[in-house]
């Protein structure tokens, strides 16, 4: 997973910038300093499921909504020393972005096995956000489901990238963005991953939260 380049991806969460730490360096200031303009906006939380023979691999993409739901994110972000800024504010974006989302093997809550985290902000630089790219197992299953307790807020899309593990003609279309469910089930089958995937997985190592920059 540490070699997954970001830029594989063809269907993007969102639209925006994912900037460099020295162009965030002044992020949150200025942030909290923009006025509302009287425009309320809901918080979005796009999610990209992929699919590899050992892996399943979501990509998630989230912006807070606009007024108390920033300010908050700022808020607990800003409390963290300023060396550490811009470390608190991509934590606790990924947080929120991840907090309502489970994902489930044979209903099963199964463990990441790696986490990165970009930041950035939106076109217009109204709000931050950030992109979460997360790696869970995929042993021998019949089944694999991406459930939010959001789903107001939370769309999902899904793309098998040749793993011969998801019955395609039980599955919702690819490429589609599938909005306001509260649980997306694909039915697997195919190899059960065997020993190589078995080796890859347990060369992994669980990461309890988004602790380091994306590299």
């Amino acid at each position: 997973m540490s070699r997954r380049n970001w830029r594989n991806w063809g269907q993007t969460p969102f639209p925006g910038r994912l900037l460099s730490t020295l162009a965030l360096a002044s992020l949150v200031a200025t942030l909290a300093g923009q006025p509302a303009w009287g425009h309320v906006f809901p918080a979005v939380r796009n999610v990209v499921v992929q699919v590899e023979p050992c892996e399943v691999v979501l990509l998630v993409g989230y912006r807070p909504g606009t007024g108390e739901a920033t300010d908050a994110i700022l808020s607990r972000a800003a409390s963290a020393p300023k060396s550490h800024g811009l470390d608190a504010l991509r934590d606790v974006l990924a947080a929120y972005a991840m907090a309502p989302l489970t994902v489930t093997v044979d209903g099963t809550p199964v463990v990441p096995t790696s986490v990165r985290a970009k930041i950035g902000v939106e076109p217009g630089g109204a709000r931050p956000m950030v992109v979460v790219l997360v790696t869970y197992p995929l042993a021998a299953a019949k089944t694999l489901a991406v459930g939010t307790k959001e789903p107001r807020s939370t769309r999902i899309s899904w793309q098998d990238q040749r793993s011969d593990r998801v019955v395609i003609a039980e599955a919702p279309a690819q490429g589609k963005w599938h909005a306001g469910v509260a649980s997306f089930l694909l039915t697997l089958s195919g190899p059960s991953g065997g020993p190589a995937c078995a080796t890859s997985n347990s060369s992994r190592r669980s990461l309890p939260s988004v602790s380091s920059p994306a590299r």
